[in-house]
């Protein structure tokens, strides 16, 4: 059965760390902002600078479990979560904490009568071949399943370096950050959505294709912080400030 929903906002790229507490307010102050008649909240992917897995509980992921979960049960808004590739090992038990449904890359559902695509986006990103093989690596279930049972802190050394390489990787070939046409194209033949939304690149934007496709592109949580809307108008991108937010 195809979800359907009436409207639905969407975010991605948070990047959620104590050691940034302008975010994290932001973040809450969305929550609080979001209008009592919105159907849907998606969040696609690297809501958490890092996952260390579900066993590993900290103040601040306690504090966000609390505040979706009020969010679905007082106000009835469904909230669905898609892994990106920093917090890939979040699953369903940190969800259920939470009060989300965990979805699939390239789920497929109706939002206002259009066909909708959510993706993290990282899939991509086929230029950067090092960072495919390792992501098909490290979503294997077993794979996956194995990390999840390493000590604490060798998880924690793990996704330290793991940070540390992708951060130099992408300043000394910035262009891997960015989608591939060719990977897009083929997206939108295969899904045949009206509208594909994605994340992890960073580059805020709605592109056009033909046969009246659209592309959404979710901005990350920086200096300013960006959601998507698709109602019964046209899909829309909006943006706030981090440290004094109003929407």
């Amino acid at each position: 059965m195809t979800l359907s929903f009436r409207n639905a906002l969407f975010i991605s790229d948070i990047h959620l760390t104590a050691d940034r507490p302008d975010c994290v307010r932001a973040f809450f102050a969305f929550l609080d902002w979001i209008p009592s008649s919105t159907d849907a909240l998606f969040i696609l992917g690297d809501f958490f600078e890092y996952w260390l897995g579900d066993d590993i509980s900290t103040p601040l992921t306690e504090q966000v479990a609390q505040a979706l979960r009020r969010l679905s049960e007082s106000h009835d808004i469904n909230v669905f979560y898609i892994p990106g590739n920093r917090d890939f090992a979040l699953g369903k038990d940190y969800c259920n904490a939470a009060g989300m449904t965990l979805l699939g890359d390239e789920t497929t559902l109706t939002i206002a009568d259009k066909r909708v695509s959510l993706s993290h986006g990282d899939i991509y990103c086929t230029d950067d071949k090092q960072y495919q093989r390792f992501r098909k690596v490290i979503r294997n279930p077993f794979i996956l399943g194995t990390l999840k049972k390493l000590p604490k802190s060798y998880r924690k050394k793990l996704a330290e370096k793991l940070r540390a390489n992708s951060k130099q990787r992408f300043s000394e070939n910035p262009v891997y950050i960015d989608v591939t046409e060719s990977a897009i194209t083929e997206a939108l033949g295969s899904l045949r959505c009206d509208v594909l939304v994605h994340g992890h690149t960073h580059m805020a934007d709605i592109h056009s294709y033909e046969h009246n496709q659209l592309r959404m592109v979710l901005g990350d949580w920086d200096k300013l912080g960006w959601y998507g809307k698709i109602d019964e108008n046209t899909p829309t991108l909006h943006q706030f400030s981090i440290s004094d937010p109003s929407f």
